[in-house]
């Protein structure tokens, strides 16, 4: 009998265990269906990639990617570049709507009625030959450009006031698709949220090197189709940049350059990685802190800037007025203790009478030109007729 219950308990033990190997089995054969099937939806998602992406060469703050029935737009976060800023979903606006479109603003293209904040923008616009959909600016008090001027001047362009303080009813009785802005960190953007404007954030300002600037064109051309014009155009001026820049590589001697002037108690110098900077090298020059890692501005005192710069070639100061040696000098007697204004070797980019945050900003080439013209007159660069920098004569 003890024999039978032990055979017994046995039997039931391994029938035990049977059933367990075969709950252990069902369970594998489940899970392996479902990664099965997640495989295959995974395969189908990303056989849904996009079909082609744009080539973005020099700015690193956007991308683009074409979707079979939608094209997304990415804007970094200047300040977090891990994170997305922006994320639009542009689609074509003859079709119908496609559906379960990825997250994003959902913007028709191309675009009719554009409102700008700055005539940057309004300037790229016009590059790619649709600035007659400009219907609304800001800042008209620092627009010099020709057809802007015109255009306020006949009514066609819209005056919305300050960036800072809009004029909503006007920016509303235009009802432009979209409105371009340029983002800045913590800064919202109030009640021109609440008008149902879509808001393009354009952080062309944020790339430190004067041809990832001049590429945000792809950014703006995206909204209007008009990615083969941009290509075009930036193509273009990288090649004339390009060229201009290898000039410079075999200069015998690149004079010693610093930047600006100060307000109040500072003294804000571009960093040695900032777009400026960029452009010193580009021309040929040695700018003093060239080998500081910052992206933006030093905050400096005069005496410190003094303490490097005294003995430089040259003064760089771009302003938004005429500025003479001995109005520096009026202004702030120190200054003319620097051995550039000593030798007359200031140069200037009065900023209200040229278009360089217009056109300049935009054609880094025109701009290049003018500085190697300046540093390095030996390689015959002609001057432009419209130069953005020139040195002051007195």
């Amino acid at each position: 009998m003890i024999r039978q219950n032990i055979q017994i308990n046995i039997e039931k033990h391994r029938d035990t265990e049977t059933q367990r190997n075969k709950i252990k089995i069902l369970c594998l054969c489940v899970s392996v269906f479902f990664f099965t099937i997640t495989a295959c939806v995974n395969k189908k998602e990303n056989a849904q990639e996009a079909e082609a992406s744009a080539i973005i060469q020099y700015a690193h703050g956007f991308s683009i990617n074409y979707y079979e029935n939608y094209t997304e737009v990415r804007v970094k976060n200047p300040w977090d570049t891990t994170k997305i800023l922006h994320n639009y979903i542009l689609v074509d606006k003859t079709k119908p709507q496609p559906e379960n479109l990825p997250k994003g603003t959902v913007i028709k293209i191309p675009v009719e009625n554009i409102a700008c904040l700055s005539s940057i923008d309004a300037s790229i616009i016009q590059s790619l030959g649709d600035e007659n959909k400009i219907k609304a600016i800001a800042e008209t008090n620092y627009v010099k450009t020709p057809f802007l001027v015109k255009g306020l001047k006949e009514g066609r362009i819209v005056d919305i006031g300050q960036s800072t303080a809009l004029n909503i009813e006007r920016l509303i009785e235009v009802s432009p698709d979209i409105i371009i802005v340029s983002p800045f960190q913590g800064v919202g953007y109030g009640n021109l949220e609440a008008t149902g404007i879509a808001i393009v954030e354009n952080a062309a300002y944020m790339e430190n090197t004067p041809l990832g600037r001049a590429e945000w064109i792809r950014f703006i051309a995206a909204f209007l189709q008009k990615d083969k014009e941009a290509e075009k155009i930036i193509n273009d001026i990288a090649g004339r940049y390009t060229q201009l820049a290898e000039k410079t590589k075999t200069v015998d001697f690149r004079p010693t350059v610093f930047c600006e002037k100060k307000y109040g108690q500072t003294w804000w110098i571009p960093g040695g990685n900032s777009y400026m900077a960029h452009f010193l090298k580009d021309a040929g020059a040695d700018y003093i802190w060239k080998d500081t890692p910052e992206t933006g501005s030093l905050e400096l005192s005069y005496e410190t800037v003094y303490d490097k710069a005294e003995n430089a070639g040259y003064w760089i100061i771009r302003s938004n007025n005429d500025i003479t040696y001995q109005g520096l000098k009026k202004d702030f007697e120190p200054y003319s203790y620097f051995k550039a204004w000593k030798e007359k070797k200031i140069i200037l980019s009065n900023t209200v009478k040229n278009d360089y945050y217009e056109t300049g900003v935009m054609n880094p080439d025109w701009v290049l030109s003018d500085l190697i013209h300046i540093f390095h007159p030996e390689l015959g660069i002609q001057e432009r007729d419209e130069t953005f920098f020139a040195i002051i004569q007195e």
